[in-house]
């Protein structure tokens, strides 16, 4: 496991224990606010009323699990690799006494099965009622709670960035469905379409492949078409312009990436808020 996943995994599991009633531990880290939304969905989560997994929700997390524990290592698993290290250890002449399963090791796996369970949980039914919520309702924190705990579990940068644009089409579904505010949610759905551009540029630039673009494109196309369908007040209208002038921007910025990776342009040395900049002639 790299350095920094064991450790937001060993600090995640800090939390989880305090939260349950732990004890508290006076020394904050700087991961405690990212990890915050995972503790938060996992007590929300424990406090819905349900509804319950499904039957094929529940073999999915199972597999699921058992995987990770195969690979990972827990319980027999884990007792027979430390022994097998401490055979080493006696072989090679060295002394020293090797715990079993130390706590620590138990510790990082436990946090690494939560935040398993935790991201599933987040997928599955349990939070599932709360997927058509808008703001205002019961549930609607536990759907935003949910949507920083699958940022936090992507497993890549532009796993992250395609989850910032699902969440600006969610924004404009909600836009359409509300009765009013509207035009906060909009603005919600700029900041986190910059947000997926900006990751999904940066991928693609980075590994000098622009199929990675794709994604963006239609995006944009299917974001373009739900703006012209919706209907707002006069006072709002600003907004919407907005968010097309935005989507205007990302177009235009794609079809100079498209250039730039084809070895036409060169970029600028800083990016901006939709990710790295092509300096075109």
């Amino acid at each position: 496991m790299p350095a920094l996943n064991r450790r937001r995994a060993e600090r995640l599991a800090v939390l989880l224990d305090e939260a349950a009633g732990g004890r508290r531990h006076r020394r904050r880290t700087d991961l405690d606010e990212e990890l915050g939304d995972l503790v938060r969905l996992a007590g929300r989560i424990a406090e819905v009323p349900g509804p319950k997994p499904d039957p094929e929700f529940r073999a999915h997390l199972r597999r699921l699990l058992l995987a990770t524990i195969q690979r990972e290592g827990i319980g027999a698993t884990a007792v027979a690799k430390a022994e097998e290290a401490a055979r080493r250890a006696a072989l090679e002449g060295e002394t020293q006494t090797v715990d079993p399963v130390p706590a620590r090791t138990r510790r990082t796996r436990a946090a690494v099965l939560t935040g398993v369970t935790v991201g599933a949980l987040a997928l599955s039914g349990v939070s599932a009622a709360s997927t058509n919520s808008l703001p205002g309702e019961a549930l609607y924190p536990l759907k935003i709670t949910a949507e920083k705990a699958q940022l936090a579990l992507a497993g890549s940068e532009e796993g992250r960035g395609e989850l910032y644009l699902k969440f600006a089409a969610d924004r404009l579904d909600e836009a359409g469905r509300v009765r009013s505010g509207a035009s906060g949610l909009l603005r919600e759905m700029d900041e986190a379409t910059r947000a997926g551009v900006q990751r999904i540029t940066s991928v693609a630039v980075r590994n000098n492949d622009p199929s990675h673009l794709a994604a963006i494109t239609r995006f944009v196309d299917r974001q373009r078409a739900g703006l012209g369908k919706l209907h707002l007040p006069s006072r709002e209208e600003e907004v919407r312009l907005a968010s097309l002038a935005l989507l205007d921007s990302v177009q235009v910025r794609v079809e100079l990436l498209h250039r730039a990776l084809a070895g036409e342009c060169q970029y600028h040395p800083e990016p901006d808020t939709l990710g790295p900049v092509p300096r075109c002639e």
